[in-house]
């Protein structure tokens, strides 16, 4: 049930993205704005309201956090590297990058952490993806401004990737975070309207620019992101947290939330910042399709 709770009404909500552009309703200029809106507004609230209110002290495991962010780091740095040994188009580096490493933690980890390991794992999970989601959104930033045609000096990347308003907004909420934050009635209220858009507005601008026809260029690319996401990233934290000593709670978080399918928030990064949205979708939809058998495998597993 953790599964099908946190995966069906990402497939819901995307169909009627696409039932929307078909019908004239949400015209592809119209799609691109929201993408925009998402990106720009509605992704950093998320950022900013869930990592910033995390109780950092809580349910804190050095172990979980040091393996799932070497772990996310590795993937997104072999990848990339690889992509560019193999001279894949600048477009498509950072995007399989970022589908390889970047999972969707909030909407559909949480539900299955929480299913297979009760209130004290999801607990576990929450703080250690304050730290995580802010790598995450560092590392995607950073490996697509760096596969962009128009790049600077490694100074002019850096520079870029910190005035990323989900970067920064990330930074701010672990800031806010140590110091155990705790913002006013309106200002919560605002930042959970805001945040409570981003994954449906994500969807809906996914939905309303799919194009399937078009994943049959990609298909090699979405296979080896895919793999690498459910499988490999997975069994690589599982590896190591069991070298470093973890107990069963520590080792079945980690391995959950490396498993989780390409964040939905990846497309609309990866439309805003000049990458293949072609490869970016499919990435998204592969991997949440797939998940549906890799997730209660893995679950099985560390429950044997």
């Amino acid at each position: 049930m953790g599964v099908l709770a946190g995966l069906v009404p990402v497939f819901l909500v995307l169909a009627v993205g696409a039932v929307a552009r078909r019908t004239g309703m949400l015209p592809e200029g119209a799609a691109a704005g929201l993408n925009r809106l998402v990106a720009n507004v509605a992704l950093p609230a998320f950022f900013l309201l869930k990592v910033g209110t995390t109780p950092l002290a809580i349910s804190f495991s050095v172990r979980s956090v040091v393996v799932t962010c070497a772990a996310v780091g590795l993937t997104a740095v072999t990848v990339l590297l690889v992509a560019r040994l193999k001279g894949l188009p600048l477009h498509q580096q950072g995007v399989l990058s970022q589908a390889a490493m970047r999972g969707n933690l909030a909407y559909v980890a949480f539900p299955v952490v929480r299913a297979a390991t009760g209130e004290a794992g999801l607990r576990q999970a929450v703080v250690t993806s304050a730290i995580l989601i802010l790598l995450m959104n560092f590392l995607a930033v950073a490996v697509l401004e760096s596969s962009r045609d128009r790049r600077g000096g490694g100074f002019r990347l850096a520079v870029r990737v910190a005035a990323n308003p989900m970067v920064t907004a990330a930074l701010v909420g672990v800031v806010l975070a140590a110091f155990h934050w705790q913002p006013w009635a309106w200002v919560e209220g605002t930042l959970t309207v805001l945040s409570d858009f981003a994954l449906p507005g994500a969807l809906l601008a996914l939905g309303g620019q799919l194009g399937v026809n078009r994943w049959r260029g990609v298909w090699r690319l979405t296979a080896t992101a895919s793999i690498i996401k459910l499988i490999v990233a997975p069994a690589l934290g599982w590896w190591a947290l069991t070298a470093l000593g973890a107990d069963t709670l520590e080792t079945s978080v980690g391995v959950l939330l490396l498993a989780a399918p390409t964040a939905v928030a990846s497309y609309p990064v990866a439309a805003e910042l000049g990458g293949d949205t072609d490869l970016a979708g499919s990435c998204i939809l592969a991997t949440t399709v797939a998940s549906f058998l890799t997730y209660p495998a893995w679950t099985m597993l560390l429950s044997g």
